[in-house]
């Protein structure tokens, strides 16, 4: 018997950090739609949650970094050695960056998929 239900939605940003933005890459941040199975769902029941999942595609000074954690991991390492920390410059970059509008979409989507009325977007 289905108890829940739930929908994971990746997203993707893409950032540029640093002096001069010299470092870029893509944030992907997976949006949560979920449920408990009331039998009847209503639009403003639908929670949502984003969660980080991962940095790709990082370039330093346009050159890009080899993909892999180890890669990614000595990159950063290099950088601190440096005098520049990587991991806070990647952490406020993701402040706020998945916009109200991408989860209001992912939850018409699930709502959709449960087969409810369609609500307009803001």
């Amino acid at each position: 018997m289905i108890k829940s239900k739930t929908l994971l939605v990746n997203v993707e940003h893409d950032i540029t950090v640093g002096n001069n933005d010299a470092i870029e890459a893509t944030l992907i941040h997976q949006i949560v739609a979920h449920t408990e199975d009331t039998g009847y769902t209503r639009f403003d029941n639908v929670e949502v949650e984003v969660e980080f999942i991962d940095v790709v595609n990082v370039k330093f000074l346009g050159r890009k970094i080899e993909e892999g954690y180890a890669e990614y991991q000595k990159f950063k390492a290099q950088m601190l050695d440096l005098g520049i920390n990587v991991d806070e410059l990647i952490d406020n970059a993701g402040v706020g960056i998945v916009t109200t509008e991408e989860i209001d979409e992912v939850k018409q989507m699930f709502f959709r998929a449960l087969g409810g009325l369609i609500l307009p977007l803001h």
